[in-house]
C-alpha cells in the first residue's frame, strides 16, 4: 500500500522513512521520525 507524506508518495513506509528522514534528522531521532510517519502518513 503506498504512503504519502509532505506531498511525496512511496511504495512502502520503509522507503518513505529512508528518503525523508535526512530532512528531519536535525529535529527528530530516527525512532521519533518513524513514530511521526506512522501517525501522519496518508495511506493512498
Amino acid at each position: 500500500m503506498p504512503y504519502k507524506l509532505d506531498g511525496a508518495k512511496f511504495a512502502t513506509i520503509e522507503e518513505l522513512i529512508e528518503a525523508l528522514y535526512p530532512l528531519y534528522a536535525d529535529k527528530l531521532s530516527e525512532e521519533e521520525f518513524r513514530k511521526y510517519v506512522e501517525e501522519q502518513a496518508e495511506k493512498t
